[in-house]
């Protein structure tokens, strides 16, 4: 069961209008999510999981905050060196540099965020505050 929504309903609706219109070719001007990273958030009872494929990122490059519920990554791909003589005649890399927000509904404990960069893989343990974990409550017979 997904309890929380990752996008605001604004970022949701451009989204699908993006999907909708994938498969009619608008040049790269029309395409709005050149600096748009695809991130996987999974829920556990007691934190989330997050991650993202950023390849040609360098660890150095990156830089993870958090306020609130608020999760907000920044980065920069790596620039393509290319010799003075050579033109780019497709170009599907990434390069340039990033920053998404991602926001969480149960509130976190921030001193125990961890991240971890591994062969281009990022991934973020994000655990939840006492406060958002399920409590049982006892029932006192009468």
């Amino acid at each position: 069961m997904l309890r929380f929504h990752v996008m605001n309903p604004i970022e949701s609706m451009q989204r699908e209008m993006e999907h909708l219109l994938r498969g009619f070719d608008l040049g790269p001007n029309a395409r709005r999510d050149h600096g748009r990273i695809n991130f996987n958030i999974r829920e556990h009872d007691d934190r989330y999981l997050v991650e993202a494929a950023l390849p040609g990122v360098d660890s150095e490059n990156l830089d993870i905050s958090v306020i609130d519920r608020q999760l907000v990554i920044k980065g920069e791909f790596a620039r393509l060196d290319l010799p003075e003589n050579a033109r780019i005649y497709r170009q599907e890399r990434r390069s340039g540099s990033f920053e998404q927000s991602l926001m969480m509904t149960d509130k976190l404990d921030t001193d125990k965020i961890e991240a971890e960069y591994k062969d281009g893989i990022l991934i973020i343990s994000v655990p939840k505050a006492q406060a958002a974990l399920p409590k049982k409550i006892e029932i006192k017979a009468a």
